[in-house]
């Protein structure tokens, strides 16, 4: 039972499935968002410094080591990439596996599970993003993992419970991963969203002074951050979380946006929307980013791998990007830390092969780790 639990919440957490959307004819991902907004990025451009917030493009990484029943392996990851220079790790809880069978007490295996992945953070000096998700079954008419809550309250007092547990553990708490993509939460509705997000956020604040994040959003989808504003999502967030990975999956990070949303370029739209609505105090947090070096794409464009040395200058190409063209922006997480176990190109993400070796990118992650200390960022 317990690994049955473990399976279904590690394969909804650990894919980045944004990266595996085809089309019909593979010129482009399917979106839940509408067409692309026209090209925003020269337009507007980044907001004045003056009036942006202070630039922090400090890195860090999705931890997937701890999607089984111990945290041994995450600590020892934890510990190499501390000394690679991270200095946060972003943490995927499953709501799921800590209400299985209805509101009341958590699986105690799994919130031992993550005391000691949150011990491990705290120990290596790692500052923590907490992303809360997926839907238990009991929860939803569909009993879909990836369907929104029938009641937004079930949600808010289940994160309200993990917030109050972990108070002074997390450094800041993300509200779901993906809403604007109908894999990750059916109908990829903003207005949906923002009932749960505006419900998370009070749920939150009550035991824990830690920011909120928004998203973080499948790409740079100015068009859905539009409609979660009108919604009513600007009061109920403290930071914006975006995922811009590039596509196609092989395109270098400052391939042209021409008003596409998968691009990191389009950054700008997205500050652009945030302007509109006066929130020009408020960050963008990269709370996935990355490129893969594994080998299986069945001809798919948007499954294309880079090599390892590409994926390095990915990694320090897009790093160096954000630190000097968009200084609201940060930090950068990259997505992820360790390779998975098969040639795949789902697989191929981490820093760290399956056997924990080093791959380029890690080195290129450390160099840029000290750059960006070394700049006071």
């Amino acid at each position: 039972m317990v690994l049955g639990i473990v399976g279904l919440w590690a394969l909804g957490a650990a894919l980045p499935w944004q990266l595996d959307a085809r089309s019909d004819d593979g010129a482009r991902p399917p979106g839940p968002t509408a067409a692309p907004s026209a090209p925003q990025e020269t337009a507007p451009g980044p907001p004045a410094r003056s009036r942006a917030v202070a630039p922090d493009s400090t890195l860090g990484f999705q931890l997937s080591a701890h999607h089984g029943t111990d945290a041994r392996r995450a600590l020892r990851v934890m510990k190499r990439l501390r000394a690679a220079g991270s200095h946060w790790v972003r943490v995927d809880v499953g709501w799921s596996t800590l209400e299985p069978d209805g509101p009341g007490p958590f699986a105690q295996w799994y919130v031992d599970l993550i005391d000691d992945v949150l011990a491990g953070a705290r120990a290596n000096g790692l500052e923590v993003i907490l992303s809360f998700w997926l839907t238990p079954p009991w929860a939803s008419a569909s009993g879909s993992l990836h369907a929104p809550p029938d009641d937004p309250q079930d949600y808010a007092r289940a994160l309200g419970r993990a917030a109050e547990r972990w108070s002074g553990q997390v450094a800041a708490w993300e509200i779901w991963n993906e809403p604007n993509f109908d894999g990750f939460f059916t109908g990829a509705d903003p207005a949906t969203y923002t009932r749960l997000l505006c419900a998370a956020y009070p749920a939150v604040k009550e035991h824990d002074s830690s920011p909120v994040l928004l998203g973080g959003l499948m790409y740079n989808d100015d068009a859905w951050l539009r409609r979660a504003y009108q919604a009513g999502a600007q009061d109920c967030f403290d930071a914006l979380a975006t995922h811009p990975y590039v596509g196609p999956s092989d395109a270098a990070p400052d391939t042209p946006a021409v008003g596409a949303v998968w691009r990191l370029t389009h950054t700008p739209a997205m500050r652009a929307v945030m302007d509109e609505w006066g929130d020009q105090r408020k960050r963008i947090w990269v709370t996935e980013l990355g490129w893969s070096s594994g080998t299986d794409n069945e001809g798919n464009p948007w499954d294309r791998p880079v090599t390892p040395r590409q994926q390095a200058r990915y990694l320090r190409q897009a790093v160096e990007l954000i630190r000097d063209r968009y200084p609201y922006v940060g930090p950068i997480i990259w997505y992820r830390d360790v390779d998975g176990r098969s040639a795949s190109y789902q697989d191929g993400f981490g820093l760290l092969t399956a056997g924990l070796r080093p791959k380029p990118a890690l080195r290129a992650f450390e160099a840029e780790a000290k750059r960006t200390k070394r700049a006071g960022r």
